[in-house]
């Protein structure tokens, strides 16, 4: 049985930080597996910057190179807003023999109850929480008992930042991962 963690988002774009959470909870919770999920259409989002194409690819190109880290496009192929606790039901029937735990920051976690049966997903998968710089994980949540915590704070990096840097011309490299950059860069995504 593998112990697997599964990391959703926009990754609108992918960026250093989402490499690093997903590092760190293979070494912290001796994961066999992050699987990546880039989402078709958050919940809590209008629109994305750039097409699920570039965002598969960005994330495919992002991860290639980590054996441990693997893409699943079932949100992309659904075409319609999944919710977090499908997902997991999905990946959980695609890997029946596997133990399923959902990675969230501690920001995220702090905020389930604005999800859609956070109750269900933490009861039946559970969560590792890694620790976002500033945000201290609510020790009296109700999920706080299905949680794993993480011992070392995350990067403090959002997507946004990063579009808002690309659009001004200011340089990123520190931010994301070399060929993804190039990617952004050949198809002149997020610019002006």
């Amino acid at each position: 049985m593998s112990k697997i963690g599964v990391l959703g988002g926009s990754f609108d774009p992918i960026h250093n930080a989402h490499i690093e959470v997903a590092q760190k909870a293979v070494f912290e919770f001796e994961l066999d597996f992050v699987i990546f999920v880039p989402a078709y259409l958050p919940p809590h989002k209008q629109k994305l910057e750039v097409s699920d194409v570039h965002r598969l690819n960005m994330v495919s190109l992002g991860i290639e190179n980590n054996h441990k880290f693997l893409l699943d496009t079932f949100e992309i192929e659904s075409k319609k807003i999944i919710y977090s606790f499908q997902t997991l039901d999905y990946l959980q029937k695609k890997y029946f023999k596997d133990k399923i735990k959902l990675i969230v920051g501690s920001d995220t976690f702090n905020q389930l109850d604005t999800w859609k049966k956070p109750e269900y997903i933490a009861k039946k998968y559970g969560f590792f929480v890694m620790q976002r710089p500033n945000v201290v994980t609510d020790i009296n949540s109700k999920y706080y008992k299905y949680a794993c915590l993480s011992k070392t704070l995350m990067k403090d990096i959002a997507s946004t930042q990063i579009r808002t840097m690309i659009k001004n011309n200011e340089n990123v490299d520190d931010f994301i991962p070399k060929k993804v950059l190039e990617y952004i860069k050949d198809n002149n995504l997020y610019g002006k």
